[in-house]
């Protein structure tokens, strides 16, 4: 065969390779871009709060980093790079597209801040599975798992959710007491018991038991390299449930014990023991269940289900930028309906004349906790009427996150509390009513808005979901003596000061229509 001489003038020059190593990387970087940007007020929080969270959070995340390393490393493997040649699997997508979904329904109907970061991190890992490869994702999901819960979940707990939990279950309580026809025991007085018992730093929501049952399940699914699907969602289900029941069973027993058999001293024994049996009695249940689901190791089915889910998705050139534009647009919904905390609109409280009042200073525990919340705007007065002495804080505010229970503060500044009941202190003001100290001193607080006033945090929640970004102010009062709500010149007083507070809001809305 004769070969034919080309001359080098005529040899086309060879391209560069760089510029498409560079374009490899642009469909990934992309749509890594497009999900942050979708969720960047996921991002500015964590980034904002990670300086607050406390050391031994930071342990136990640094812990979980060395123990998947560690535990990669055992195996004879190593994690995985990232790939730019990113892959549409079926499960990462369901993870990542759910989360950001779920994530913009629950911020148009209540906004949680850690439910939000919960499912931004879950939905990061959806992400990130794209890029490794999948058994080493499927793997180690839990530990994403873990993260979620610990990340969000820190000093702020108990201030967030905390607060509807401790309601929800004494009023669960009640029910069930009622039931055996011990109907005298209101959930306020429940309420009281918890929080002589728990010393406020403890309180009896069940938040940290739900949370420590719920790490333990991920952390004992981790180790055993456990299958997720849907056998093991029904098993964290009923240790959900367990968990909770577990907490309304120990404040039953502790109810009993303190207030129907009187053996107060009795129930402050039992208060930790009862917490720490039902905590253990749910998580060894709870593992006994998880060894009935398949280890992944026992499977042969996953290498081939990824490797389908590849062949299927892999080739659809449309497949990627059709992912790319759908987050686009989840990005584009979350900032067209995402309902923006707007400014509290209220009024400096100019009260009559028979009310003579001047400023003092918050204690630090109150700086510490409303700190917290910028935007919140507080007032706390010494007051003089006629001859009822005593101290006000008012606490205005659009988020119900930033109210917390007043006799949580009283208790935390060494003021036992007695009893709450209910009092219909005026036609339009229905307020909680404390004997504090012994029954020395009298309290109440109340939660008003321009249109309605409760002594419900419920409903106050309840008017989140339905109307954003009103200004409710919370109104507490702490008398310096022992006073009776009865009395025409406590309601007079009360009169006065929820007419100042409703003449406060009226004036800011009206100047911000």
């Amino acid at each position: 065969m004769q070969r034919t001489n080309i001359p080098d003038s005529k040899i086309p020059e060879s391209v560069t390779p760089y510029p498409a190593v560079n374009l490899v990387w642009l469909a990934p970087s992309l749509l890594s871009l497009t999900w942050f940007f979708a969720n960047i007020s996921a991002v500015k929080w964590l980034l904002s709060s990670f300086v607050e969270i406390p050391t031994l959070y930071k342990i136990v995340i640094g812990v979980l980093i060395v123990a998947l390393v560690v535990r990669s490393l055992s195996s004879g493997t190593s994690p995985p790079a990232l790939s730019p040649k990113f892959v549409l699997r079926r499960y990462p997508l369901l993870l990542m597209l759910g989360a950001r979904v779920c994530s913009i329904a629950a911020g148009c109907i209540i906004d949680i801040k850690q439910i939000t970061i919960l499912l931004f991190i879950l939905g990061t890992y959806g992400l990130y599975g794209l890029m490794v490869e999948p058994n080493f994702w499927r793997k180690n999901l839990p530990i994403a798992g873990l993260l979620a819960c610990i990340l969000p979940f820190n000093t702020q707990l108990n201030n967030g959710l905390g607060l509807p939990a401790r309601v929800l279950t004494a009023q669960v309580v009640e029910k069930l007491l009622s039931v055996f026809q011990i109907g005298a025991i209101s959930s306020y007085d429940i309420i009281v018991l918890e929080n002589g018992i728990a010393q406020v730093d403890v309180p009896c929501s069940g938040i940290k038991t739900l949370l420590v049952g719920t790490l333990f399940l991920l952390a004992a699914t981790w180790l055993e390299s456990r299958q997720l699907g849907f056998k093991w969602l029904a098993v964290c289900a009923v240790n959900f449930i367990m968990l909770v029941s577990a907490n309304a069973l120990r404040v039953i027993v502790l109810v009993l014990v303190a207030q129907v058999f009187q053996q107060p001293i009795y129930a402050e024994i039992l208060h930790v023991p009862l917490g720490i049996v039902g905590l253990v009695s749910a998580c060894f249940l709870s593992w006994l269940m998880l060894q009935k689901i398949p280890k992944i190791s026992a499977t042969k089915q996953i290498n081939l289900e990824s490797q389908q889910d590849a062949e299927i998705l892999k080739n659809q050139p449309l497949a990627k930028a059709g992912l790319i534009a759908a987050v686009a647009v989840l990005a584009a919904i979350s900032q067209l309906y995402h309902v923006e905390s707007e400014q509290v609109a209220i009024a400096p409280l100019k009260f009559p004349e028979q009310i003579v009042s001047e400023a003092i200073p918050l204690n630090p525990s109150e700086q510490k906790f409303f700190g917290n919340y910028p935007d919140t705007k507080t007032e706390k007065k010494r007051f003089i009427s006629g001859n009822l002495r005593g101290s006000m804080l008012t606490v205005a505010s659009t988020s119900w996150q930033t109210y917390h229970a007043p006799e949580l503060c009283f208790i935390a500044s060494g003021i036992p509390v007695n009893r709450i009941e209910r009092k219909q202190l005026t036609p339009a003001i229905a307020a909680r009513w404390l004997s504090v100290k012994d029954n020395q001193l009298s309290a109440t607080y109340w939660l008003q808005s321009s249109e309605q006033t409760t002594d419900n945090f419920l409903e106050r929640i309840r008017s989140d979901i339905n109307h954003k970004n009103h200004t409710w102010v919370l109104v507490s009062i702490l008398f310096d003596n022992s006073v009776n709500p009865e009395s025409s010149e406590v309601q007079s007083f009360a009169k006065n000061v929820h007419n100042t507070v409703n003449y406060s809001l009226t004036i800011a809305k009206n100047e911000k229509n």
